[in-house]
């Protein structure tokens, strides 16, 4: 069925998959010594087992999900009756965040919440609540903001919930604590779910709209009434955050629609609205990391994929089953590309070809499983680094570079089909590339998302 080329020998990209698999596992356990009197001893573990290919008959797609959370919600989610409503909170917890992470941290809470995968599979995720201590100026009641946190990773202690209370956060744009300085209300949910499905946009979107539901419903332990229930609601994320907030805001008027009026804004980040059209600028360049692992987190939802791996395949997707971002970025310095990965052309192989369309962001395509409704029902900022931005003041100055890893012309394309099918969109071009324009835009998004947050009229987008 699927175009497949024929198994090559072992070659420098190979080489380079074995030893970032050999990194991430860390180094092989010494052969213990016999005794004196020549006794027989245990067995001495195989120093190459960790970059030796498992039989096919283990190569199940448990193998290559994270390993389990130190979050019991995680390895031991409670019993769930699966008629629950995606958004119901199933068990709360407070939670205190170090100023190193959120320096006015006022007060805070875990939340379980019941949602859905890609497939309307229920599943739970975690969202994490917090009141900031700076107070809210008005008017009306605190907004509500979802800061969807560029996860970009493949291992549950990763996620926000787990990051916030017990690591430093490395998400290192200033958005979180801008947001808190404004004393907007957040909400930060790990929307890659259990699975941490990193770049499943349907999946991701659900997670996202369901920790707003939980958000909107959660009366804190001695409050009279919940703390957000009358907030206007505003979401921003970008590059893997992009994904989730771009999802959730074309996925709303169909799975959440009684947060239409309600979700007064919705800023999208350098997002990759279509993960085909990166391959020339992603895959087996200094972005292939990021590219890789969003692949590998696709195949958790999608778990055809995995039939598709060789050998060294099966090593790389084991070994980096618990990345975070930080390795997953920095696995673009080994560039070897997807095709390493697998004896099919990734480029033109059908399941990839089909799993990549259900996940487009944009034009909703029945053809692959999308409803035609839908299309953003609230005003949606985008922004990218666009090389119609110059490099620095005044007329003289040379254009930018753009960003090289998720072209702008992917955003203005997103934008042009949001706009067809009736949306109201905004873009905003913002200097540098993929890495630098998360902090160019810092003051152009969070004004944005500033304007929505007050019920400042929208009047720049295309309706």
């Amino acid at each position: 069925m699927f175009s497949r080329r024929p198994r090559r020998p072992a070659t420098a990209a190979l080489a380079m998959a074995c030893a970032l698999a050999c990194a991430v596992a860390g180094s092989p356990a010494l052969a213990q010594p016999r005794s004196i009197d020549d006794s027989p001893t245990v067995s001495a573990p195989d120093p190459l087992s960790a970059v030796r290919a498992a039989p096919p008959e283990e190569r199940t797609p448990e193998r290559y999900l994270p390993s389990p959370s130190p979050d019991p919600w995680y390895h031991s989610p409670p019993a769930v009756d699966p008629g629950t409503a995606p958004g119901t909170i199933l068990a709360t917890r407070s939670v205190a965040i170090p100023p190193y992470n959120v320096r006015n941290f006022g007060r805070g809470w875990q939340v379980l919440v019941q949602s859905t995968d890609s497939h309307d599979r229920p599943q739970q995720i975690v969202s994490t609540i917090i009141e900031p201590a700076t107070p809210w100026p008005g008017p009306g009641p605190r907004p509500l903001v979802s800061f969807n946190v560029t996860i970009d990773s493949l291992g549950l202690d990763c996620m926000p919930s787990y990051v916030l209370p017990h690591k430093f956060n490395f998400e290192l744009p200033p958005f979180l604590q801008i947001l808190a300085d404004r004393g907007y209300g957040l909400v930060l949910t790990d929307f890659q779910g259990p699975r941490a499905a990193y770049g499943a946009g349907r999946a991701n979107g659900r997670a996202v709209l369901d920790g707003i539901r939980a958000a909107r419903a959660f009366t804190p332990a001695g409050d009279p009434a919940p703390l957000f229930g009358e907030s206007r609601v505003v979401q921003v994320g970008y590059s893997g955050g992009g994904i989730a907030t771009g999802w959730a805001a074309q996925l709303q008027p169909v799975y959440a629609p009684e947060l239409t009026g309600v979700l007064a804004g919705s800023s999208v980040g350098g997002v990759p609205a279509d993960y085909s059209e990166l391959f020339d600028t992603m895959d087996g360049t200094l972005a292939s990391g990021l590219y890789r692992a969003a692949v590998l987190g696709l195949a958790r939802e999608y778990p055809q994929l995995y039939s598709l791996l060789n050998d060294t395949g099966d090593v790389v997707a084991h070994q980096l089953r618990d990345a975070c971002a930080p390795i997953n970025t920095v696995g673009g310095l080994a560039p070897f590309p997807l095709s390493v990965l697998t004896d099919a052309d990734p480029r033109t192989d059908p399941t990839v070809q089909e799993v990549m369309a259900r996940n487009r962001l944009g034009r909703a395509d029945p053809a692959h499983g999308a409803d035609p409704r839908e299309v953003p029902s609230g005003p949606v900022q985008v922004w990218h680094a666009d090389a119609v931005v110059p490099m620095g003041p005044g007329p003289g100055s040379s254009r930018g570079p753009g960003d090289t890893f998720v072209p702008e012309w992917t955003a203005h394309r997103l934008v042009h089909e949001w706009c067809a099918a009736g949306a109201d969109v905004e873009y905003t071009p913002v200097a540098g590339e993929h890495v630098t324009a998360a902090y160019t835009a810092v003051g152009p998004a969070l004004d944005w998302v500033d304007a929505r947050a007050r019920g400042v009229p929208f009047t720049t987008g295309c309706r």
